[in-house]
């Protein structure tokens, strides 16, 4: 049994296609097919079972592609745990959310000292995605909302970051000390689209607390809302750094003084995963820079 093989089978498991999986292993469909052939008489069996366009894992199949994974996994981690140690630091690569790292790391690199962020490539893309490249080792951690169901993975959470009332600084509820969820039920609401786990935790709340605004216009793109907000067409709830990232002179925000409205904003990452000191180095950064911002005014 090769890396290899392991590596094919685990892409076939993965797509049910073998044509997909030669793509991305980078080898003819004859080649792969070869290999899982091998690894199948090896075993003493099948690992799919081939019902016309549609590929199903075996009994075996099944057995071996969570240890096929591990053993994936743990190949990569000794690699780029060795790499580590001859050339010390090296760049990391972290995920995180379309609501939080538009408006994280323009704070980063303005508050921190250039010397203390390492090297870095970024993804920005859905929980879900996120979740999937951590999964595939594609990145070493993301910074995500939480709760998220995926036991395989190791969920720390960092920081608690509320939702603000965005409104125009003429509005009536901009001139209020305390505002209250009743208020926002009076308004013109503009929602976060729930394609956005940020989106789905906010209508949440309005459907626990009986808010239940009346929507006029929903948007996935936290910056298109500001500018219907700023120009007098409702008002939204929104993730404090995305209000603090992008806040004009024309735009306010208040705290619900009686609902604890907010997220848990987690880091995420794979037990098995090897964490290099440059990942530690910004990961340790990052939740410095969050709990900061979160807590400005």
């Amino acid at each position: 049994m090769e890396l290899q093989q392991l590596r094919y089978f685990s892409s076939v498991a993965k797509h049910r296609n073998f044509t997909r999986a030669a793509e991305e292993c980078r080898v003819s469909q004859p080649a792969l097919s070869i290999q899982i052939k091998k690894l199948e008489t090896e075993l003493g069996g099948p690992l799919f079972h081939r019902q016309g366009r549609t590929i199903v894992l075996t009994n075996v199949g099944k057995q071996l592609e969570g240890k096929a994974e591990s053993l994936l996994r743990l190949h990569q981690s000794t690699l780029d745990e060795m790499r580590d140690a001859v050339v010390s630091g090296g760049e990391a690569h972290f995920g995180a959310t379309l609501t939080i790292a538009p408006y994280l790391i323009p704070y980063v690199v303005s508050h921190a000292n250039q010397a203390d962020i390492p090297p870095f490539t970024m993804q920005e893309n859905f929980t879900e995605g996120l979740l999937g490249s951590i999964l595939d080792g594609s990145l070493d951690f993301a910074l995500m909302s939480t709760p998220v169901e995926e036991p395989r993975l190791l969920v720390k959470v960092i920081a608690r970051e509320p939702f603000v009332l965005v409104v125009p600084k003429g509005h009536a509820l901009a001139k209020k000390r305390r505002v209250l969820a009743a208020d926002v039920r009076r308004e013109p609401f503009l929602p976060l689209s729930q394609i956005h786990c940020a989106g789905r935790q906010i209508n949440e709340f309005i459907q626990d607390t009986d808010t239940r605004p009346k929507a006029s216009f929903e948007s996935a793109q936290i910056d298109t809302i500001l500018k219907l907000v700023n120009s007098g067409q409702g008002v939204s709830l929104l993730p404090k750094m995305s209000v603090l990232g992008s806040l004009s002179e024309g735009l306010c925000y208040r705290e619900i003084s009686d609902a604890k409205i907010g997220r848990d904003i987690s880091m995420v990452h794979h037990p098995d995963r090897y964490l290099s000191d440059s990942v530690r180095q910004l990961m340790k950064l990052l939740e410095k820079c969050i709990n900061g911002f979160v807590k400005e005014r």
